[in-house]
C-alpha cells in the first residue's frame, strides 16, 4: 500500500465536511427509477484483482440488467482519495468508491466524501449492528456497508492437521515454510498482536516501540521461507507447495478454495483475526448523486449479498445470507461478529500514523534480514 501521498494529510482531524448529495426525489418508487436512469453511466471502484472481478459479474452487471444503466468499475487500493484530490471538485474520475478504514481517514481529511441520506437507504435496516457500531457517529451518514475484509490462514494439505489457530505459524515442523505479507506490515504484525494477551485486540500495534519490537521480534522466530511482495508472489509460494502455512487475505481466499481441489484449509482462526470494513462511499462532486444513493441501497439487498458471498470469501453485511459451504468459520451472529473481527479503526489510525514511518521502517529490516 503506497502511503506517501496521504500520510501527512492523515493526521489532520478526520472531520472535513463533504457535499451533501440530493436525496432521491421523484424516483425512489423502483419502476419509475428503472425508466430514470436508464442509459445512465455510473463509475465505481471496488478493489483491484479478485474482488473487483466478483463484484463486477455478480453485482454490477445484474444491477444494469435490472436498471438499464452502464454502471463500469475501476480497479484501486488506497489511491483512490489522491486522485479525488487531483481532480475538480465537481469532476470527480469516478462516482462511488469501496474504502476501509485506511481510506476513510485520509478521505475525510481531504473532505472529498459525500453523505448519503440514510432515509434512501432502507435496506440498512438488515445489515448487523457491529458495522455501525464501529463506526464513528460522525461517519455514519457516508456511504453502506457492503461487508468486511479479513486476514485468513491457508494450511496446505502436507500438514492438514494442523490447528486452525494463528500460533500454528511458530510449530517446530512448520518452521521456514510459512509466508506473510511484506508490504502491509500492519497486517502481519496483526498476528503476534492478537496471539499476545497483553492488550485487547490488535492495541499492540499501536505502541511503537513497547509493544511493536517484541511483536516483530515473534515474527523473526519463523525465520519464513520468503516474505511476497503481491498476490502473483504469493500465489506461486502457495501452488508450488514452498509454503505449508500463508497469511491471505479474505478476498484471495476463495480462488485458492475454488482451484486448489482439496489441496488446502482455508478459514478465520479460532482466536480471530484482523479485519477492516468495506463502505461505498458517494464522491464529492458527483453528477450522479441519485443513482449513486440506488446503487448504494442496492448493494445491501440480500439476492446481491447472497450472490457476492456465494464466490467470496470476503464477509457481506446483512444478517440474513446464506452462508456457502466453503465458509466453515463464517460469524453468524452480532456477537461472533465481535469477538473474530479485530479492527484496526479509524482511533486507530490515527494512532498508528504518529509512528508509521518508524514502525514500517523497523518491520522491512526484518524482511530484507
Amino acid at each position: 500500500m503506497d502511503t506517501s501521498f496521504t500520510r501527512r494529510r492523515m493526521l489532520k482531524a478526520a472531520a472535513a465536511a463533504a457535499l451533501a448529495a440530493p436525496a432521491i426525489i421523484g424516483r425512489a418508487n423502483l419502476a419509475t427509477a428503472q425508466a430514470s436512469f436508464a442509459g445512465e453511466r455510473l463509475s465505481v471502484v471496488a478493489w483491484s484483482g479478485n474482488y473487483q472481478d466478483i463484484f463486477n459479474r455478480l453485482v454490477v452487471e445484474p444491477f444494469n440488467e435490472e436498471f438499464g444503466t452502464s454502471v463500469e468499475t475501476q480497479g484501486g487500493w488506497d489511491e483512490m482519495v489522491s486522485q479525488l484530490v487531483a481532480a475538480p471538485a465537481d469532476q470527480p474520475p469516478f462516482d462511488i468508491t469501496i474504502t476501509d478504514e485506511y481510506t476513510t481517514v485520509s478521505g475525510m481529511a481531504e473532505g472529498v466524501f459525500a453523505k448519503t441520506d440514510r432515509a434512501v437507504l432502507p435496506n440498512l435496516s438488515a445489515v448487523y449492528p457491529w458495522y455501525l457500531e464501529t463506526r464513528p457517529l460522525d461517519l455514519q451518514d457516508y456511504g453502506a456497508p457492503f461487508g468486511a475484509g479479513t486476514g485468513m490462514l491457508l494450511v496446505n494439505k502436507r500438514v492438514r492437521d494442523m490447528p486452525m489457530s494463528w500460533s500454528s505459524f511458530w510449530a517446530p515442523e512448520v518452521r521456514g515454510l510459512t509466508t506473510m505479507d511484506a508490504a502491509a506490515f500492519y497486517w502481519s504484525l496483526s498476528v503476534p498482536a492478537i496471539l499476545s494477551s497483553g492488550l485487547p485486540g490488535l492495541d499492540e500495534i499501536y505502541d511503537w516501540p513497547n509493544r511493536v519490537e517484541p511483536l516483530i521480534a515473534d515474527l523473526a522466530k519463523l525465520q519464513m521461507a520468503k516474505w511476497y511482495k503481491d498476490g502473483a508472489e504469493k500465489a506461486s509460494l502457495i501452488y508450488q507447495d514452498e509454503v505449508a502455512l500463508s497469511f491471505i487475505y479474505g478476498s484471495d481466499g476463495y480462488g485458492f478454495y475454488a482451484e486448489g481441489a482439496g489441496d488446502y484449509t482455508i478459514g478465520v482462526p479460532k482466536e480471530g483475526t484482523g479485519a477492516w470494513t468495506e463502505w461505498f462511499i458517494k464522491t464529492r462532486g458527483t453528477q450522479h448523486g441519485d443513482l449513486a444513493d440506488v446503487f448504494l441501497n442496492y448493494l445491501l439487498r440480500k439476492d446481491v449479498q447472497d450472490r457476492f458471498l456465494s464466490n467470496s470469501m470476503t464477509l457481506v453485511s446483512r444478517r440474513d445470507v446464506v452462508v456457502p459451504a466453503h465458509w466453515t468459520t463464517y460469524p453468524r451472529s452480532n456477537e461472533d461478529y465481535h469477538k473474530a473481527l479485530n479492527l484496526i479503526s479509524i482511533e486507530g489510525w490515527n494512532r498508528m500514523f504518529v509512528n508509521y514511518e518508524a514502525m514500517d521502517v523497523a518491520f522491512k529490516k526484518l524482511v530484507t534480514g
